[in-house]
């Protein structure tokens, strides 16, 4: 929410904006013309501009000024939709979430943006989507408060918080667990471990409670690997380490890394330990990405059907956008494996 000092004159931008003489791709009057017209301090007026740029109101060009982006309580459907993502871009699967994004928003025609905010500008971005009613598919992890009470611009991805109001679109991770293991299991595996990170996200809780429901009698809890997440350091390099240091107390003979990156680390700290993958230990993956594609071996791993993710978030915020007293809260997406080198040749001929 805007500090009182601030409403405003966030009030007054907003009403020059909605100006029926300016169009979309006009160039907006500068900072400091509003601020000289009207008698307010720059600190002020930047504030309320900054507000506006994070809602994808008004887009600022480097050298040549702010311009009008979208009119502001403009038709439904010539709203921009906004992804929201980690202000890190370093994970595969993330990049490769981004480029379908923008394909599919572009053969659809909708406007849209990719925005990597930092931590401390969610608020103020989740507060600017509601307040222009702006459709948003969030790839961050936000608390549900943030955003109420218009829960119904949002749609989180490959996140469960359906379950406390927010709408979200989901791999049927059940599904995805027993299809990973009943593959591994036909190659001979035996003990099958999982790969995650050290982390309290409640989707990883879930993958992890589905994978021990498949493995049934062979679940070991040693064989959960849990990697540190740093931010300083590649997650496969965490995921190298965290493997490398289980081999050493203990064997398992297939593993299912939770994303490409950790499973891209996995597969070197197996070679750097004298084993072979496939022959030694079968190695899958959820993710699908490029690491998985042109990993040595190529990679054995779930296409989570991103396109399949979007059209659903899509179709979810322009239905709930007309019925936002009956919010429909998730929808899950089918997936496919993926079978490649890395888990293919173990079983040999009786």
């Amino acid at each position: 929410m805007l500090e009182k000092k601030h409403q405003e004159v966030f009030a007054r931008l907003v009403g020059a904006l909605s100006d029926r003489s300016l169009a979309v791709g006009d160039r907006v009057l500068p900072e400091r013309d509003f601020a000289r017209a009207w008698s307010v301090n720059m600190s002020t007026i930047r504030r309320a501009y900054r507000t506006l740029v994070l809602g994808g109101i008004v887009e600022k060009r480097i050298g040549s000024g702010t311009y009008l982006f979208q009119k502001p309580g403009a038709p439904w459907l010539e709203r921009s939709i906004n992804l929201v993502m980690p202000p890190s871009r370093g994970l595969a699967g993330d990049m490769e979430i981004e480029m379908v994004f923008r394909e599919l928003a572009a053969q659809t025609g909708r406007k849209y943006r990719v925005i990597h905010p930092m931590p401390e500008d969610y608020g103020e971005l989740l507060f600017s989507c509601q307040y222009f009613g702006l459709p948003t598919i969030l790839g961050i992890d936000c608390e549900p408060k943030c955003l109420q009470p218009h829960p119904e611009f949002f749609v989180k991805l490959s996140e469960v918080a359906y379950q406390r109001g927010i709408p979200s679109v989901l791999c049927d991770d059940r599904a995805v667990m027993g299809m990973l293991v009943e593959h591994l299991r036909e190659q001979g595996c035996r003990r099958i471990a999982l790969l995650g990170t050290r982390s309290t996200r409640i989707l990883q809780d879930y993958q992890r409670s589905f994978w021990q429901d498949a493995l049934g009698d062979d679940y070991s809890e040693e064989l959960f690997i849990l990697s540190d997440v740093s931010e300083v350091r590649a997650l496969s390099e965490c995921a190298y380490e965290a493997v490398t240091q289980a081999l050493r107390t203990m064997r398992f003979d297939g593993l299912i890394a939770l994303v490409d990156d950790l499973a891209f680390g996995a597969l070197a700290a197996i070679r750097n330990c004298g084993l072979r993958v496939p022959q030694d230990i079968g190695v899958a993956s959820i993710g699908n990405t490029a690491l998985a594609r042109l990993a040595n071996p190529s990679l054995t791993s779930v296409n989570p059907d991103m396109v399949g993710h979007f059209r659903a978030a899509i179709e979810m915020l322009d239905e709930n956008h007309l019925h936002p007293d009956k919010l429909e809260l998730v929808k899950f997406v089918s997936s496919e494996l993926v079978v490649r080198e890395s888990t293919t040749g173990r079983v040999t001929a009786p």
